[in-house]
């Protein structure tokens, strides 16, 4: 799973005092069981699984945009209302699978 959170959330996790996220705090793209879902469950149609995928964030817009780095092709965006700063947020999940971070 790979997304933003907004400050407060960020903070919270850097001290270990939450474990959920409340609902709208997070912006994500998770893949599980071969398929993508975007927050809230919302499903991504006709995607395959990609090996590089890409997350640009456009807060003049609010806008977070998911995309296959390697087709070149967009996934899914969402539009987003909170403002403040938000940071970068990504899990491995528990699949034990290799996650890597690449820079721009």
């Amino acid at each position: 799973e790979l997304g933003v959170v907004c400050e407060e959330i960020r903070n919270a996790l850097r001290s270990n005092t939450i474990n959920i996220f409340l609902k709208g705090n997070l912006l994500s793209l998770r893949f599980s069981q071969g398929e993508y879902s975007l927050t809230g469950g919302k499903g991504v149609r006709n995607c395959k699984p990609c090996s590089v995928v890409g997350v640009f964030l456009d807060q003049e817009d609010y806008k977070l945009s998911f995309f296959d780095v390697e087709e070149k092709c967009l996934l899914k965006s969402l539009v987003f209302e909170f403002s403040g700063n938000l940071y970068p947020f990504f899990s491995p999940g528990s699949d034990g699978k290799w996650l890597g971070v690449r820079p721009l």
